[in-house]
């Protein structure tokens, strides 16, 4: 395993307190106001980032991306104007429909009509800082603020985080579970939002595990300015940076892990092609331009963030055995050039699964030169490419044919020119299937592909099972079929949207205009 990826993003927030209302002309003579008459108000608090930057603004985490925060119901600044003793809390009300006011706990006052510096704070209350247990308790922050400004005129206050931010980012097969970041400080003095001091005794740090939808799992914590990271914890095994991290107080820095489960082949793409022939678990992330080939056997292949793009032929191409294709994150297979190819190739007589842990995953398979998305391939060269079984589960798949340059026409999923297909099995997906053709004849979305030559004749009848799915069609000509059989203009239009023999149960069709479509 290896640390590859360390990333840094300074980030930093904004807050605006404004004097609410206009105080009546002063009685007094002088600078000096009197006691308790013009109270510091807040008439909005906004968030920002710095130009450029990525914000992340105390204590809770915006839900759609992570690398966000927002202000929440009830959080209590500090807030302090010159040097005077009197320190204020202010807290902060969020309604449900995110609009945000502050109001006074305990006011701070103007004493005197001259520009003073304002300083707020954020714990508002507290002077010291615990850093091992945000795992169970949440990111812990300390912010402090400054601005300048008088009775008569708004402030301003430019917020800066003390702490840094570490998140984790794993891939690979193993399924890490417990992350800790090992042998740092943990416990923190502070004052007004500053870091005083540090306990000198080094301890771990229990990671924030983080799942949010559409995005990987990661592990979060935040850490103190100047901590040397040099261990990690990883599910009870004890890694090594290859380069220690040192924090910087107001930064993010990301470190990505590949942990694969013992046995584990990393497939090398980097000077030729991969041949598979056993039941072994094998796992390829990073761009490639030569192809992944299964002869035999049952492997267990995990696709991770791969971007596998090869100038002609299959990127997958199973000539034997029945192969797991494992879909995490993003990823696309593509045959690039007009030579015949599928971005997934199985063979007539075998099987090609393709899976994911969830619908978040995807996957993009495109055809070359008459091939299949995912499916079979046709050319002069090869014209008995008849394709096997496919099983697609868990996962959303984008699957586009292509056309050759004499003609030949594939779906977006199964069969090319005029060949045949196994059984197509989509269960739990989402799918985008594009077939291709001309103003005379087409593809189908999902099934049967067209020769220039014998228009479809071989595709009668199709073994297509569609269940708890959501799919996009988008034929290749208005004579083809969405699901089942390709068609030509004058002999064999296909004469319906769906064929007849697919088994189609809790699942929704689409066309290419967006409109649900029936059998």
């Amino acid at each position: 395993m290896n640390k590859t990826t360390v990333s840094k993003m300074i980030f930093g927030a904004v807050l605006l307190l404004f004097t609410a209302c206009t105080q009546d002309e002063l009685a007094e003579q002088g600078n000096t106001l009197p006691d308790g008459e013009y109270p510091l108000q807040i008439g909005s608090v906004s968030i920002t980032a710095e130009a450029s930057e990525e914000p992340w603004t105390r204590v809770a985490e915006n839900e759609t991306d992570g690398m966000g925060s927002h202000w929440t119901d009830g959080d209590k600044i500090g807030v302090r104007i010159g040097d005077n003793e009197e320190t204020g809390i202010y807290i902060i009300n969020v309604d449900d429909a995110g609009n945000v006011t502050v109001e006074p706990e305990t006011p701070v006052y103007w004493k005197s009509t001259q520009t003073a510096e304002v300083t707020a704070w954020y714990p508002a209350e507290a002077s010291s800082v615990n850093l091992g247990f945000q795992h169970r308790n949440g990111l812990t922050y300390v912010l402090h603020g400054t601005g300048t400004g008088n009775h008569q005129s708004p402030v301003t206050l430019g917020f800066t985080h003390q702490l840094a931010k570490v998140r984790v980012v794993t891939k690979g097969t193993a399924q890490v579970r417990n992350i800790s970041i090992r042998n740092v400080p943990t416990f923190y003095t502070i004052e007004e939002g500053k870091i005083t001091g540090q306990d000198t005794y080094l301890s771990d740090i229990p990671m924030l595990r983080v799942e949010r939808e559409g995005i990987d799992t990661y592990w979060e914590a935040s850490v103190g300015p100047g901590a040397e990271i040099k261990y990690f914890d990883l599910g009870g095994m004890n890694c090594a940076l290859n380069t220690p991290v040192t924090t910087q107080a107001g930064a993010l820095h990301t470190i990505t892990w590949t942990v694969n489960n013992e046995g584990t082949t990393t497939i090398d793409l980097l000077n030729e092609d991969c041949i598979i022939n056993d039941d072994g678990t094998y796992y390829f992330s990073g761009t490639a331009s030569h192809a992944i080939r299964v002869t035999g056997g049952k492997p267990n292949i995990y696709l991770e963030d791969a971007q596998i793009s090869v100038s002609g032929g299959n990127a997958i191409d199973i000539q034997g055995g029945s192969p797991t294709i494992h879909v995490i994150g993003e990823n696309t297979v593509t045959n690039n050039s007009s030579t015949a190819g599928a971005g997934i190739y199985v063979a007539e007589g075998y099987t090609v699964t393709i899976t994911g842990s969830s619908r978040e995953d995807k996957l993009t398979a495109t055809g070359g030169g008459g091939g299949a998305g995912i499916g079979g391939y046709y050319s002069y060269n090869n014209p008995s490419s008849s394709c096997g079984d496919i099983y697609i589960s868990n996962v959303t798949i984008i699957a586009s044919g292509s056309s050759s340059a004499i003609g030949d026409c594939a779906s977006g999923i199964g069969a090319a020119g005029s060949e045949t297909v196994g059984s197509i099995n989509i269960s739990n997906a989402v799918v985008y299937a594009t077939g291709t053709g001309n103003i005379n004849y087409g593809a189908a979305a999902i099934g049967g592909g067209v020769n220039n030559m014998n228009f479809g004749n071989k595709q009668t009848e199709f073994n297509i099972t569609i269940s708890d799915s959501e799919v996009h069609a988008t034929k290749g000509s208005s004579y083809a079929s969405y699901i089942g059989m390709a068609g030509d203009r004058n002999t064999s239009p296909a004469n319906y949207d769906i064929i007849s023999t697919a088994q189609i149960t809790n699942s929704t069709i689409y066309n290419e205009s967006g409109t649900e479509i029936t059998q």
